[in-house]
């Protein structure tokens, strides 16, 4: 009776050790939220070059993964059999110590294989993945999550946001990279109707979680509120764009402008501005108007816009602060690219 008891014991302890996480990651960890891609190193070929594969950023909300697309995919919690993340490796010529090797040169994670590997993937209830890449094993470490995708291992961490001298009053920040066709085409796949059945910019509710978007008005006083709110946006813009009146105040004058605030450059702050309401007649010399204000980048720092420069036509700014805008010659072959890069000053230089 005796054996049988320490037999069963040590069954206990060998399953509890088996549940206990191969990373020092709590299993009750948070993962929600912003993630930020980092590096791709493949087992086989570290110097395999992989980027073209991975999310730049992806977004956990609410027990899903979502991609800058839209495609939004129910994840769960999994503790995976014993190796199983790591098949196709141990299938070559890979061991336990080149394993463990492998992940602490790479990522600076420490891994006891003895314990069981976890983390999440998605609901295997889920008839059709829209995303190939995202539906493969995510593993939780205590700084950054890695997605196994054969025998490439993809870092995504949560970029640091403590600079105390930007001050968003309570509003998100949206992570870089940041491409505006693929906001265009999630935000206002749907265009939302106003009082007079006109197109209006407010953005869909579903990409709220990935764009964290703001519609200013006249409730906004905060200093950052009130300093977009009101500033006169006609006063830079070049001859090639439409001069909306009421955007010399557009607060004052009953507009709700549409703002985005980036991943800040140091001190700087940058917004991305535009106000897409259509034909409302009632806004002071924007009848049939396609657009009351393009697309415009504002730069903030001390409190005080230093530059700000519109858009027209397709852009990006990736997570180096460099806006790339697209240009098209007359049947929208692609041309030369104008590249701008945001400066510690606040000016935006054009370097190409």
């Amino acid at each position: 009776m005796k054996l049988l008891l320490l037999l069963i014991a040590f069954i206990f302890n060998t399953n509890v050790a088996h549940a206990q996480s191969f990373t020092s990651a709590d299993q009750n960890q948070d993962i929600s939220g912003d993630w930020v891609f980092q590096k791709v190193v493949d087992y086989d070929d570290p110097n395999m070059k992989l980027n073209e594969l991975q999310e730049p950023r992806l977004v956990i909300s609410g027990n899903k993964i979502i991609d800058s697309l839209g495609c939004q995919m129910p994840i769960q919690k999994e503790i995976y059999p014993h190796f199983d993340p790591f098949q196709l490796m141990m299938k070559g010529d890979a061991t336990k110590e080149s394993i463990t090797s492998f992940f602490a040169k790479n990522f600076n994670e420490k891994m006891d294989l003895k314990k069981s590997p976890w983390g999440y993937r998605v609901n295997t209830n889920l008839k059709k993945s829209c995303n190939e890449f995202l539906s493969a094993k995510i593993l939780v470490f205590p700084t950054q999550i890695i997605i196994d995708y054969g025998n490439a291992f993809f870092s995504y961490k949560k970029p640091a946001m403590n600079n105390a001298a930007i001050n968003t009053y309570g509003r998100k920040i949206t992570l870089l990279p940041f491409d505006y066709k693929k906001y265009d085409d999630w935000c206002y796949t749907i265009p939302q109707k106003n009082s007079y059945g006109k197109g209006t910019q407010i953005p869909s509710n579903n990409c709220t979680a990935f764009y964290h978007t703001y519609s200013l008005g006249k409730s906004d006083t905060d200093p950052l509120g009130s300093l977009l709110g009101s500033y006169n946006y006609i006063f830079n813009l070049g001859m090639e764009y439409p001069h909306p009146p009421d955007y010399d105040n557009p607060v004052k004058h009953g507009l709700r402008p549409v703002v985005l605030f980036f991943t800040p450059f140091k001190n700087v702050l940058i917004a991305l501005i535009d106000d897409r309401e259509t034909h409302n007649e009632q806004h002071r010399g924007a009848n049939y108007r396609e657009k009351l204000l393009a697309p415009t980048f504002v730069t903030i720092l001390n409190n005080k816009i230093v530059q700000t420069l519109a858009m027209d036509g397709q852009f990006s700014i990736d997570r180096n602060h460099q806006i790339t805008v697209i240009d098209s010659g007359w049947f929208n072959d692609r041309t030369k690219d104008r590249i701008y890069k945001i400066q510690e000053n606040g000016t935006i230089k054009r370097i190409q």
